[in-house]
């Protein structure tokens, strides 16, 4: 069998992982330069030996330079930074915990249910034989959703291949926030970033992860997510999902105001119009408004081009259905 670059990189990377795990005092760099990157020169030694840094430290074992000995410098793990201390959850706390995660480890929209496993796998034995390793969903992880993952994690920024609602492609650059899951799908928050390399003001935006053909990392600037960033802020109704084209208005029918201000996260504003009540909110695309409405068994006023859709779409109802 073909030993590959990243084959032999991956074993690199394992033996020092186990190198340093085991090491009873700091080693200096001409020993790991002469014991995993002899045939490197000393810059290409300090480049790789930087770069398998960043991995060992996305894996959670944090390498850092301790002092110089001799002209070079020590490197020893941060045990505080890298090891988690031996403090086991109570029954009744690990019962707590698996409620509480329950929801997204089933949730086939939230990206991370596989990571999530293997976390409280590390935080009680009690999930190690159960609820860690059980089947997760049945769902392909793209290329493009890893790397968004890994950006997320690292704080770095991505360049996106994307294809909007109307068919556009273009390439841009973008600094991940968040990501959520609607109806199945899932949906990137992220930042642009402009040609100075400094996020765009007012420049967020939501991207369906399905329409990005390709994701890749884009130099090795770090951003730092707002304070004040919700990714639950940026969760939109179906027929929002895209640049808002329109304001739209439904008649709301006695009854249904508690129903509908439960299903419409937080969208809109709702308006007493004598003894009607009215909800007004904005729309990227009609069809989908005149589907939601007919199945929150609300009515259309405005406008007339939303009308016309909602009555095309009960007709198509009607239709199937004689």
């Amino acid at each position: 069998m073909k030993v590959t670059k990243d084959d032999e990189r991956a074993r690199r990377i394992c033996s020092l992982a186990l190198e340093f795990m085991n090491a009873r005092a700091p080693i200096p760099s001409s020993e790991l330069a002469r014991c995993f990157y002899p045939s490197l020169s000393p810059d290409s030694f300090r480049r790789s030996f930087a770069r398998d840094r960043e991995v060992l430290a996305a894996c959670g074992l944090l390498v850092t330079e301790r002092g110089r000995s001799g002209g070079e410098a020590l490197w020893a793990v941060d045990e505080d930074a890298s090891f988690a201390r031996g403090v086991e959850l109570s029954p009744q706390d690990a019962a707590v915990l698996e409620l509480s995660c329950q929801a997204l480890l089933d949730d086939p929209a939230f990206p991370f249910s596989s990571d999530l496993r293997l976390a409280l796998a590390k935080i009680a034995r009690t999930f190690s034989d159960g609820l860690a390793f059980a089947a997760s969903p049945d769902r392909r992880e793209g290329r493009a959703l890893g790397a968004i993952k890994d950006a997320l994690v690292a704080r770095s920024e991505l360049e996106l291949s994307y294809t909007d609602a109307r068919g556009r492609a273009s390439r841009r650059v973008v600094a991940p926030y968040g990501v959520f899951g609607l109806r199945g799908r899932l949906y990137l928050v992220a930042a642009s970033v402009g040609a100075d390399g400094r996020v765009v003001e007012d420049g967020v935006r939501t991207y369906r992860v399905d329409r990005i053909a390709e994701a890749s990392p884009h130099g090795t600037t770090r951003y730092e997510v707002p304070a004040d960033f919700s990714v639950t802020d940026w969760r939109r109704l179906p027929f929002q999902m895209g640049d808002e084209l329109v304001r739209c208005s439904f008649e709301v029918p006695r009854g249904r105001e508690d129903a509908l201000r439960e299903s419409c996260l937080g969208q809109g504003r709702f308006e007493r119009r004598g003894a009607a009540l009215a909800w007004e909110v904005g729309a990227s695309d009609l069809g989908a408004a005149a589907r939601w409405a007919i199945s929150q068994g609300i009515r259309p006023v405005s406008p007339d081009a939303l009308v016309e859709a909602w009555r095309a779409v009960l007709g198509e109802v009607l239709g199937d259905a004689s």
